[in-house]
């Protein structure tokens, strides 16, 4: 014996799965980390031309850092 086959008619899926409002643009303060972690990493490896050498687990927490302290002074928008 078989199972009885569904077909699925396109008014049935159209009104069973309600229209994503997800809105999935960066917020300021997501924004604002990527600029100052893209900052932070073009900056450092200029620190060389000044004879100032920073190893790589030091540049890497320097980045966390300042985009850390730069994302938390963004107020949130509601």
């Amino acid at each position: 014996m078989s199972a009885p086959s569904q077909t699925l008619t396109s008014q049935q899926t159209s009104t069973s799965q309600p229209a994503s409002t997800t809105n999935w643009a960066p917020t300021a303060k997501v924004s604002v980390g990527i600029l100052a972690a893209s900052f932070t990493t073009f900056l450092l490896p200029l620190l060389s031309k000044v004879h100032v050498n920073v190893e790589p687990a030091q540049a890497a927490a320097l980045t966390t850092l300042v985009t850390f302290v730069i994302q938390y002074m963004v107020p949130e928008r509601r």
